[in-house]
Order: C-alpha cells, then structure tokens, then sequence
C-alpha cells in the first residue's frame, strides 16, 4: 500500500520520464473547480460510494493484564517460624504437592510433640483395655472399671485421631521431632509471587502471602469505561486485545463482567474480559488497549475511514463528480465504526468518492 501511494504522490507531483502530464484543473462554473486525472493516473487510487451500512459501534478504553483470580492460588503461612531452605524461584513452574520451602517452627515442634503424646497415652489405653477384657471375661472386674477402661481407650483413640489429622494437615513427620514445616504448592503452575527468602522470619497472623501460584494458561484484561460510555457495553460484546509488547497481535475474546461501582474520582467503571494465553504471552501488569464491539448494530451512512482528510480542523473527501474529475468537498462525520464513519452531512447514498489515495487526491486538487 506504501509502494502503491508514494507512486501515485509522485505522478500527481512530477513529470514521469514517460511523458505522464501532471493533474490538471478544470472550471466547470464559477467558484467551482475539477481536478481531472488521466487514465494511469487513476489506476493508483481506489473509488468506493457512499451506502448504507449496518455496523456494530466500536468503543476504544485503555486497560491492563491480570491475573484470572479463578485459577490463582496465594500461600499464607499457617506456623510461625523462620524460612529455612528455598527450593523454588520466580517463574518456575510447579507440579502439585511439589516442596517450595521449609519453615523451622516452634509450632511445628508443638504439633509434632503432641501428636507423640497422643500416640503414647492411646498405646498404654489400648494394653489397659486388653488387660481389662482378660481380668472382666474372668470375673476379676467390675462392669463399671470395665467401662471405664474401655472409655478410657476411646478418648485416646479420638485424641490420638485428632492430632494426627492435625499433623497431617501440617505436613509433619511423625517419626521425629524435626520441627520443620514443608510448604507445598496445592496446585500446578507458576511462581508469580515470591515474599520471602532464606532466613526470613514469619508470622502466621500475617496477611502477606509468601507464593502466589498460577497456570497462566487464562489472564484477564481489565479495561477503564467512562460513564458517558457505560450505555455502549454489555456483557458478551466481542473484545479485542493489543500490548505494546506484541502491537501486531490481536487476542480475541469477549466481555464477562462489567463492574457495579463507580469510581468517584475518575468517573470510570471497571470492564473484564478474558483471554486465552497458552503461548504465554500475556503478563500480568502488562498495558493494554481495548477495543469493544457492540453486538447491536446500526443502520448509518458510511464513508470509508481511509476516504476522510482532516485539514484545518475540517474532514474532507474527494467526490468524484464525472469519470476522472473530482471536487473537494467538506463533511460531517459522526461515530467511528470499524474501518468506517458514519456521516452526518456533506454527501449522499450513492456519491462516489477516494477511497484509497484521498490524501494525495487533495493534496493535488490544493496545488492547482
């Protein structure tokens, strides 16, 4: 298209090596004038006509890349401790029950002890109770110290059974008092987020996750939508996506949420949409535009935007008034949709225009 318009500029300009006439006026009637353009030179532009079209309005907001909250996993610490040995760094990628760290805890110490306590009150309950089946079968007990053994051997069974749920949630090991608290990833996926490193000191009454987790595999794209433009969106409109990282790349999708509060400062609401990102390309923080197209059309009439010239904060377009010759002439345009405007005045259903070419069409008309 560059090669196509810089030819065209130069034969509207210059006098070609083949003889090709430059553009040339004509008067048709006073305060009226034509450029006339030969037949080579108008193989170098495109004409399109005024019509009516029914266009789905676009709207162009500025946002950023997210995590997918649904498929993000943060770790809090649940013992208090120091870290003591790191097996992980920023960006690796996880399996599920896969060691991230482990923690020398006081409270893990404790666990750990209690459950050893528990483990050695129900093994003498469970001998007493053996020894007092034998010394009851033979006459030798009561019932009630039969009862009483046997309630005995059930309250150090639903001890022992707690605090080894509790062990286990924990993570510990029940053959030593290691002290030492093992943070698993609950999931597959990335490290996105890490807060700590070897020889940090924790406190599990603290709110600051220590790793955050994701797949990646899903991002979101939160995009600002004023309040003057709340009405044009709706949930399930088309998205399409562009970065400063990848400005030739488009990710589709769609709009899933449109927030419910209002900012009271900026006037702007809150839009997601959600995107596919197994090339993982998409990080989150990433900037992004955003354009919105509305599933509900309307019916306008549409000039091509690459017909419009802006010039001293006026749009014109080339018409072209018979084969070859063509007249300056200035519009009205409104919304953008697409690669379209819709016009408001200044043209007809039916006018032919430049379509292609139209800045360098009147450049030339200005030059006669």
């Amino acid at each position: 298209m560059k090669n196509v318009s810089f030819l065209f500029l130069s034969l509207l300009f210059l006098v070609s090596c083949g003889g090709e006439k430059k553009p040339v006026k004509q008067e048709v009637q006073t305060g009226i004038t034509r450029l006339v353009l030969s037949q080579s030179q108008m193989a170098h532009i495109k004409i399109d006509s005024i019509r009516k079209q029914s266009l789905a309005e676009q709207l162009t907001a500025v946002g950023e890349v997210s995590f997918a909250e649904d498929n993000v996993v943060r770790i809090f610490p649940i013992v208090s401790g120091t870290v003591e040995k790191i097996f992980v760094s920023l960006g690796d990628y996880v399996q599920k029950g896969q060691p991230l760290a482990t923690l020398l805890s006081m409270d893990m110490s404790q666990i750990q002890r209690d459950y050893n306590i528990a483990k050695s009150n129900y093994s003498v309950e469970e001998k007493n109770l053996a020894r007092a089946q034998e010394l009851f079968k033979a006459g030798m007990m009561s019932e009630k110290e039969f009862a009483s053994a046997r309630k005995d051997y059930n309250n150090a069974q639903s001890e022992l059974n707690e605090r080894t749920q509790i062990l286990k949630l924990y993570g510990g090991s029940a053959s030593d008092l290691d002290a030492i608290y093992n943070v698993v990833a609950p999931r597959s996926g990335y490290i996105v987020e890490r807060s700590i490193t070897e020889g940090t000191q924790i406190r599990n009454d603290n709110n600051t996750s220590i790793f955050t987790i994701s797949d990646l595999k899903t991002v979101w794209v939160w995009a600002n939508i004023h309040e003057s433009d709340l009405s044009k969106v709706a949930e399930g409109d088309e998205v399409q996506v562009t970065t400063i990282a990848y400005p030739d790349k488009i990710f589709k999708g769609n709009l899933k949420k449109i927030g419910t509060t209002l900012d009271p400062s900026s006037r702007v609401i809150k839009v997601r949409t959600e995107l596919n990102n197994n090339e993982g390309l998409l990080k989150p923080e990433m900037f992004a535009s955003i354009v919105v197209t509305s599933r509900h059309r309307l019916t306008i009439n549409a000039v091509p935007q690459t017909a419009v010239v802006l010039e001293n904060n006026r749009y014109y377009v080339m018409r072209e008034a018979s084969h070859g010759q063509f007249e300056k002439v200035i519009v009205t345009i409104g919304k953008g949709f697409g690669s379209y405007y819709e016009l408001s005045s200044g043209l007809k259903v039916g006018d032919r225009i430049v379509s292609d070419g139209s800045l360098f069409v009147l450049t030339a008309y200005n030059r006669l």
